[in-house]
């Protein structure tokens, strides 16, 4: 098999996949069961629109958060670079991640541009986007277990008498407790030593390379700590949002029986990282079961929260197809030197 007509094969089974799994997460809801009202009576009602307005607006903020965010990271390591750019970048690269399957997605996109721009420092490049996505994740891990710990330990009946719940802040916490020490200690290695941990885990089968891109992008900031704590604004408040605007899309169609937010603090960040490791565009599919899952360990209708991620999946669809449109008028207005500068997008995502 061609290297093209394998690429095409495998797209179409991320889709098969994604689309598939979501039939059957719609299927299983579709009539009322298990207390709930089904995902037809749910859709059935009419939509709180001033909900679904603010949804719109704190996906797009939120967006905007992690744009900024990177911008801070390539401009810590000096690297040239505007936030215009960064926004042009940003967009098709949300675009890519959301609609796109593949393992050229938007990040890899951003990451191109940086080192064909900065010829010799590939290896920044790809630490500004490894090190922005380790942000967005240990963000979420963070405030999962910030929030709902306090709420754990103050006896919110919500959490405290829910197993499951007070496993995952658990888990969360050591993570998170974990990443702060790693942090604190890498700043104590000596750089040989470092080069040496780097070329024993290049030597591990299969996991080697990205670990290694990993260790090497984490080190790069942590020689610069600046830019981290520089980003740990953006970082908050974006996360913050992120739940707040799945908060919102659970109650655009009401429901009897919806989770309260600190709720949502806790499985939230859970399932937007259980998500990213579902292979079909935008998680479609594998996150609509995965919330729905979640929203049965709070004891609650296991379509509320299908139904919650359907609806936070419309606004990610629209921001995207936005986004390609933004970067295209964009682009349309840089001078003629920028425009051949610029890497060329993949003409297909494998």
């Amino acid at each position: 098999m061609s290297k093209s007509l394998k690429s095409v094969v495998t797209n179409f089974l991320k889709y098969a996949l994604g689309f598939l799994v979501l039939g059957y997460v719609i299927y299983s809801n579709w009539e009322p069961k298990n207390g709930g009202q089904g995902i037809k009576n749910l859709l059935g009602q009419t939509p709180d629109y001033s909900l679904l307005a603010l949804m719109f607006l704190f996906t797009g903020v939120t967006i905007s958060c992690q744009i900024l965010r990177w911008y801070l990271l390539v401009r810590a390591l000096d690297l040239p670079f505007t936030v215009r750019n960064a926004f042009r970048l940003g967009m098709i690269g949300y675009f890519y991640n959301t609609l796109l399957p593949g393992s050229v997605g938007g990040d890899a996109i951003k990451m191109v541009f940086i080192a064909r721009a900065n010829p010799g420092r590939w290896a920044s490049a790809a630490a500004t986007v490894v090190v922005d996505r380790l942000m967005g994740l240990f963000g979420l891990l963070f405030f999962s277990a910030a929030i709902g710990g306090s709420m754990w330990l103050s006896g919110d009946p919500q959490i405290a008498n829910n197993d499951w719940l007070t496993k995952i802040i658990a888990v969360c916490s050591v993570l998170v407790i974990a990443a702060v020490a790693g942090w604190v200690i890498l700043g104590f290695v000596p750089q040989p030593r470092a080069e040496r941990i780097g070329e024993r885990l290049r030597k591990l089968k299969y996991v080697g390379k990205p670990l290694d891109d990993v260790w090497e992008a984490v080190l790069i900031y942590r020689r610069r700590p600046k830019a981290i704590y520089q980003t740990l604004p953006l970082t908050a408040f974006g996360q913050v949002l992120m739940v707040v605007y799945l908060h919102l899309a659970v109650r655009v169609y009401p429901n009897p029986d919806p989770a309260s937010l600190v709720e949502h603090f806790v499985i939230g960040p859970i399932g937007f990282i259980a998500q990213a490791f579902f292979p079909a565009p935008g998680g479609v599919g594998g996150a609509e079961y995965i919330f729905g899952y979640l929203y049965t360990i709070l004891g609650r209708p296991e379509q509320t929260g299908v139904v919650g991620r359907l609806t936070l999946r419309v606004a990610e669809i629209t921001l995207g197809g936005m986004g390609y449109i933004v970067y295209l008028s964009m682009k349309a207005e840089l001078p003629a030197t920028d425009v051949a500068d610029e890497p060329k997008l993949p003409p297909e995502t494998a």
